[in-house]
Order: C-alpha cells, then sequence, then structure tokens
C-alpha cells in the first residue's frame, strides 16, 4: 500500500516531461520531446495528464504534440493507465501496473494495438517518475524513456 501511496503522492506532483525515442528499424521514431503537464483530479482517486510540447525527431522540424492521459489508482497496490485520445467517454486502456519486490511498477500484461505490442514500467524516484516504454511489432522495435518532474 505504500508504494501506491508514494506513486499516486508523485503522480500529483507532476508538471514537466521530457522523453526519449529510439528505434531498431526506420519508423521514424527517433528523437526528444518535452513540454508541461498540466495535472486534474476530477474525482478521489483518478488523475488526468493533459501534456503538451515539442517533438523534436532527428534530423527533422519541431512538431507540437498533445496527449491525455488517465491514471486510475484501483487500489490494493494496482494503477490503471488510459489514453484519452477519444475522449473521457471513450479510454483506450493501456494497462495495469503493479510493483514488483524491487519497487519497479510493470504493466499486467501489454496492450494490443494491431500487430504492435506496448508495455511498460514506471520508477519512482526522488527527482521524478520514470515510465519507460517498449513497443515491438513486425516494423517497430521502439523505446521512449518518460521523465515526469516536480
Amino acid at each position: 500500500m505504500a508504494r501506491s501511496v508514494e506513486l499516486w503522492r508523485g503522480l500529483r506532483a507532476v508538471r514537466r516531461l521530457h522523453f526519449r525515442a529510439q528505434s531498431a528499424g526506420a519508423t521514424g521514431w527517433v528523437g526528444t520531446g518535452s513540454g508541461g503537464v498540466i495535472v486534474e483530479s476530477p474525482v478521489e482517486r483518478i488523475l488526468t495528464f493533459a501534456e503538451s510540447g515539442l517533438w523534436r525527431p532527428d534530423g527533422g522540424r519541431d512538431v507540437r504534440f498533445r496527449n491525455v492521459f488517465r491514471w486510475s489508482n484501483l487500489g490494493s497496490a494496482v494503477i490503471r493507465l488510459e489514453h484519452l485520445r477519444f475522449g473521457p467517454e471513450h479510454p483506450v486502456l493501456l494497462f495495469d501496473m503493479a510493483p514488483d519486490a524491487a519497487g519497479l511498477w510493470q504493466a499486467n500484461r501489454p496492450h494490443l494495438c494491431l500487430a504492435d505490442s506496448y508495455s511498460a514500467e514506471l520508477r519512482c524516484q526522488d527527482s521524478g517518475i520514470n515510465l519507460a516504454w517498449t513497443i515491438t511489432g513486425p516494423k517497430k522495435q521502439v523505446t521512449i524513456d518518460y521523465a515526469y518532474r516536480w
């Protein structure tokens, strides 16, 4: 229970993000991004992250990005992550996460999107929260390392 309280407290404090995407394939997912995060709590045990900023692909032009994610504290040391690309009434469930003995939060099962598999690991640190995504598929071998900061 203490780990979920620590994670929830950290998620509430997030204000900035930085990420680095790397790809073993020719997907174009190589570069960095940074921006701000507006955290809201529409009801108890739910947080939304409205993320916006600039994506800088290696060798390309800056592109503005916007994402909205919903974090739900399901209790019993389980946190759910959803993408609200279609709005809050039609969330895309990404996965539920739980901590292992070392405090690393891991997706209980990957999110499948067509032929691609998305998974993630999350770690709370003094400086913020790190979320490491892994995306695999016939044309994708991508890692995206998010650093959420206070």
